[in-house]
């Protein structure tokens, strides 16, 4: 043990106790730097993560419009099918009524008034 000269501490024990300060602060530091770095890591990671899921979701955008878009096709292609449909339908009525419902006789004659 260092003696102290009147409560006054000595130089060796001075150099001694910032020594162990230094020490301290070298180790606290180092500690943080690690812990910096294990951070700065996990960010970059995280940051491929968040791309990734950019990318995901632009993807699925760009689905769904085309989803979207077939759809609207679809549906325009139907209701004029549709629209065909009811056209051949009333076609028919009008065969069944002029053909089948009248008789032969009625049908030249109603021919020849047009003519």
């Amino acid at each position: 043990m260092e003696k102290q000269l009147n409560g006054v501490m000595s130089h060796d024990m001075i150099r001694q106790n910032l020594d162990n300060i230094r020490s301290f602060i070298e180790q606290e530091l180092a500690e943080k730097k690690a812990t910096i770095k294990e951070q700065a890591k996990e960010i970059e990671e995280l940051k491929k993560v968040l791309q990734q899921k950019d990318l995901a979701i632009s993807m699925f955008e760009a689905n769904a419009r085309e989803v979207q878009e077939t759809a609207e096709g679809n549906r325009q292609l139907i209701n004029k099918l549709l629209g065909d449909i009811s056209k051949l339908q009333n076609e028919i009525e009008w065969y069944k009524r002029t053909y089948e419902t009248r008789s032969f006789l009625g049908t030249i004659k109603e021919k020849l008034r047009r003519k």
